[in-house]
């Protein structure tokens, strides 16, 4: 009996929609690996902070340069888009299009870097995080909802683009 007792209440805790929607701390930044040069670091850093200034301005056009032309991108919502011409659109005519710009200029502001991998010579892996008021925290007592956004990096032609993007958060 004692034995059912503990694996119904563990059951119950650990399925309970309160520990899932618990907002851990962020841990401090991390580096794994290094980059192949300093150049690549640099440029690697760079294009992160291209990326939010981008994004802080819904600036398309810039957010579109620093992804590759098959780059493949996709929503919390597990919804797919592949090439920079159907993300660009995407971005233009349906995210941005319905956020006014202080929206995205906020979580841009807010969007810290938790880890950066560097894979061989010619990848990276930079997962990000912001605190946005852009739609409903899953969390009750969360006022902002947390978004997590992992850039995959891939060196062509010796620039860094982004070549996959994912997005994660919690939603109602």
């Amino acid at each position: 009996m004692k034995h059912l007792v503990l694996a119904a209440a563990t059951t119950f805790l650990l399925g309970s929609p309160a520990l899932a929607q618990e907002r851990w701390e962020i841990p401090p930044q991390k580096t794994y690996g290094t980059a192949a040069t300093e150049q690549d670091a640099a440029s690697v850093a760079a294009l992160v902070d291209d990326f939010r200034a981008s994004w802080g301005k819904e600036d398309v056009d810039a957010l579109m340069a620093l992804h590759a032309s098959d780059t493949e991108w996709i929503n919390a919502f597990a919804r797919i888009w592949r090439g920079s011409d159907d993300l660009g659109a995407f971005l233009r005519d349906r995210l941005f299009a319905n956020f006014p710009e202080p929206v995205s200029r906020r979580e841009a502001m807010d969007m810290k870097v938790i880890s950066t991998r560097y894979v061989g010579d010619e990848g990276a892996v930079i997962h990000i995080y912001t605190d946005s008021p852009r739609g409903v925290s899953e969390a009750d007592s969360e006022d902002l909802r947390r978004t997590h956004i992992h850039l995959v990096l891939e060196k062509q032609d010796e620039a860094w683009k982004i070549v996959h993007t994912a997005i994660m958060d919690a939603r109602t």
